[in-house]
């Protein structure tokens, strides 16, 4: 079982904007302990706190978006995953931070089936479902900048990084665009 410490092709010298610790191994479905429903997981027993109402403009004191950041950035694509869900629901459906955030849960998703495949020889049809449909969330908040990020930018990189997918090769996961919060 390969864990994060163990996975040196994956470490880079992202930014980092919490300083929240990042956790032991990159969850994996079928190859590490399941994070919260494992005993052995890295998040068992982790309190499980309600997400209070927050607003997109305060971007930068919203520890759990920033986390799900840096959770992204180095990886951890079932993580961050996790970190954006509380946020996701507590907005009304269908509004611009919940068609954002469902977005980037999807991309991060995407990423999770894209490295899964890369190790397992699993399909990637997952990758190729998950990654479009996370490119139309993001495009329909109809914004140039939301939540720090250059969205227009960070799109046109993200189907740039996904097009492989539609022949049906796998983008290089190491070459995975950062995201990068920023006003």
């Amino acid at each position: 079982m390969r864990m994060a410490r163990d996975e040196p092709e994956l470490e880079r010298n992202a930014v980092r904007y919490t300083t929240k610790p990042l956790p032991p191994y990159r969850y994996l479905p079928g190859l590490h302990p399941h994070p919260v429903a494992n005993p052995h997981g890295h998040s068992h027993g982790a309190p499980d706190e309600p997400c209070p109402a927050w607003d997109a403009e305060e971007w930068r004191t919203l520890d759990d978006w920033l986390y799900g950041v840096d959770l992204c950035n180095h990886h951890y694509y079932w993580e961050s995953h996790e970190a954006w869900e509380g946020l996701w629901l507590v907005v009304p459906r269908r509004s611009v931070p919940h068609r954002f955030l469902q977005g980037m849960i999807k991309l991060s998703a995407a990423l999770l089936k894209v490295r899964l495949a890369m190790l397992t020889k699993k399909d990637i049809a997952g990758a190729q479902s998950l990654a479009p449909a996370g490119l139309e969330l993001l495009a329909s908040v109809g914004r140039d900048q939301y939540m720090g990020l250059a969205l227009e930018k960070h799109i046109e990189t993200m189907r740039e990084y996904f097009a492989p997918l539609a022949t049906g090769e796998l983008p290089d996961i190491r070459a995975c665009p950062l995201i990068l919060p920023d006003d």
